[in-house]
């Protein structure tokens, strides 16, 4: 049997936004967000992504919905094969845990590519999809051209490329990132991983997905560019696509209160074609 979470709310600035609170909760296993009740939408962060970054996004959308965002357990050296795969099953025993037979689910970046491939091999616990800046088809990512020793300068243009406003990128930020990656541990994880995603193409599976899914990209994104997010368009039967001009790859960052608007908006439309029983509010097992 699994102990309680720790829960305990917490107010705090967003990460480009406004003042949000969020419900925090922790047990031995598991660290996550949550704000609201209703049908579960679980977001997932990216390769170098925290899930404080969905803050705003939980602060907008969970007055309607029961939204989730976990902290996915990338440098976690319990979680020894570091691929795709290995996320996608750490998802499943967490929404094992809440008791959430069956979400909508989304994520950024690599969270994005979690989300798919959750969608094509466990098609029936995902109820839709939310991408934004997704890897799965292209992705110039973090890892590539990476020198033997990654200065700060270094850290900061490469953070800088995710956004369209540089100035997003702060000196604390670039001082965690540089800390990660001149670690040998952890640089050999984002490396692996990284490797592990570009392999892992899915454009000629895509067309599998027949659930209502949502694309969000930025028009300045660098790292899967627009024409990325056409693709994903083109292929997806059921896919609706919306760009945000002066937004990069991160548009829960960038933008979040459109971001928030159109997936609230979204959600809603889509309703009646997901078809999902609302499970209760839950907790862990």
């Amino acid at each position: 049997m699994r102990s309680i979470p720790s829960v305990h709310a917490e107010t705090r600035q967003s990460a480009f936004d406004k003042e949000v609170t969020v419900d925090i909760h922790e047990d031995p296993e598991f660290r996550w967000l949550e704000r609201g009740t209703g049908e579960p939408v679980v977001l997932l962060h990216g390769l170098m992504g925290q899930m404080h970054h969905w803050d705003a996004v939980l602060d907008a959308v969970g007055h309607g919905y029961r939204v989730i965002a976990p902290a996915l357990p990338v440098f976690d050296a319990d979680l020894r094969e570091a691929s795709v795969g290995a996320l996608g099953r750490y998802v499943l025993r967490f929404v094992d845990a809440l008791d959430i037979p069956r979400a909508v689910l989304g994520g950024n970046s690599l969270g994005g590519h979690v989300a798919l491939r959750l969608a094509l091999d466990h098609g029936e616990r995902v109820s839709g999809l939310v991408l934004t800046g997704s890897s799965g088809l292209f992705e110039r990512g973090f890892a590539s051209g990476v020198p033997h020793r990654p200065d700060r300068a270094w850290v900061r243009r490469k953070m800088q490329e995710v956004f369209f406003d540089p100035d997003l990128v702060t000196d604390g930020w670039v001082e965690d990132v540089h800390r990660m990656v001149t670690t040998p541990a952890s640089a050999l994880r984002i490396l692996r991983l990284a490797r592990d995603a570009r392999r892992d193409n899915l454009e000629g599976r895509l067309g599998e997905i027949r659930i209502p899914t949502l694309l969000i990209w930025g028009l300045e994104d660098r790292i899967t560019p627009p024409d990325v997010a056409e693709r994903f368009r083109a292929l997806i039967p059921d896919a609706h696509l919306w760009h945000f001009s002066q937004c990069g790859h991160a548009p829960m960052l960038e933008r979040p209160s459109l971001f928030a608007e159109v997936l609230a908006d979204w959600l809603g439309g889509t309703r009646s074609r997901r078809e999902v029983a609302v499970p209760q509010l839950g907790g862990v097992r």
